[in-house]
């Protein structure tokens, strides 16, 4: 176990410029908490703000390579004494697509980022977290961090790959967050929300639909939402969104909350899936529907019959 006096330190996933990794690399920098920033990306070149915010510990990842996550281990550990006391998983991807046109190899390259990225450097710096933590009641504990967006609750259309990545991860938070309790961990499921970042760039679909899609029809609803359009209205600032996400973090350092709803929409997210389960399914439907332009689908589709 690590001296209850060592500066703790943390390492993020996903830090290039504009995403909400680097966002919390540098809300955790800038925190009076002392913490030991470890921020990384699948290209460094990419990470020049951190780098011009004075955070000098940053490294080369690729979370779907496992020679990449085994070297990144090996050099966190000489930096720390074989040790580390957080890890946010914040790396991710999308593929937004009717799910009549979804492309299969791309929804599968998007759980091996998504989820199984996640689940492999969990894994791997599982050693050091435990070394790092207490299992006693009143003891140092290790914390880890998943993002998992407010979209593993959601049924948005055109985000099935999306969104069941999202839950599918969700689902294995729950499940360390129990697991690894008795060893000094505390496992955090972060249900961000709509934010402005560079998450767009990290798209693996077209913004288009096949010539002959019946979804033609309502052509314009669908690009608003698979583009972002329809959610840009309500998206919220990533930094405001980070040093919130750090506070609520920090308060209790040794025993933060199980979830943390942040971002555009979140509460209101977190309302009403606390309500989903009193309100009949097809109302809720109903909603999801007239934002994607599926009510309209509908009624035309039956006319035309």
């Amino acid at each position: 176990m690590a001296s209850a006096n060592a500066p703790r330190t943390v390492l993020i996933t996903g830090c290039s410029d504009g995403s909400l990794g680097s966002a919390l690399a540098n809300a955790l920098h800038k925190h009076d908490s002392g913490l030991r920033v470890f921020a990384t990306a699948r290209d460094v070149d990419h990470v020049v703000s951190l780098k011009q915010a004075g955070i000098d510990t940053i490294f080369e990842l690729d979370v779907v390579s496992d020679g990449s996550i085994q070297a990144l281990v090996e050099k966190v550990s000489s930096q720390t004494g074989g040790t580390l006391d957080m890890l946010i998983n914040s790396v991710g991807g999308g593929h937004y697509m009717p799910f009549l046109h979804l492309d299969l190899q791309k929804a599968k390259q998007l759980f091996d980022v998504n989820v199984w990225g996640f689940v492999a450097v969990t894994q791997a710096f599982l050693p050091l977290l435990m070394k790092s933590a207490s299992p006693a009641k009143d003891g140092r504990k290790s914390i880890i961090v998943n993002n998992t967006s407010i979209s593993s609750v959601l049924r948005t259309p055109y985000h099935s790959a999306y969104s069941a990545s999202k839950a599918a991860m969700a689902a294995f938070n729950d499940a360390q967050r129990v697991e690894l309790a008795p060893f000094g961990l505390r496992v955090v499921d972060l249900k961000t929300g709509s934010l402005e970042s560079n998450f767009r760039e990290n798209k693996s679909n077209d913004f288009s639909l096949p010539a002959d899609s019946p979804y033609q029809l309502i052509k314009d609803e669908v690009m608003k939402v698979i583009t972002g359009e329809a959610t840009e209205a309500y998206a919220g600032h990533r930094d405001e969104w980070a040093e919130h996400v750090v506070a609520d973090l920090l308060k209790h350092p040794y025993d933060p909350p199980a979830q943390i709803w942040r971002g555009g929409a979140a509460g209101t997210v977190r309302a009403s899936n606390a309500l989903d389960a009193i309100i009949p399914s097809h109302a809720g439907d109903s909603q999801f529907q007239k934002l994607g332009g599926l009510d309209k689908l509908g009624s035309t589709l039956a006319e035309k019959k």
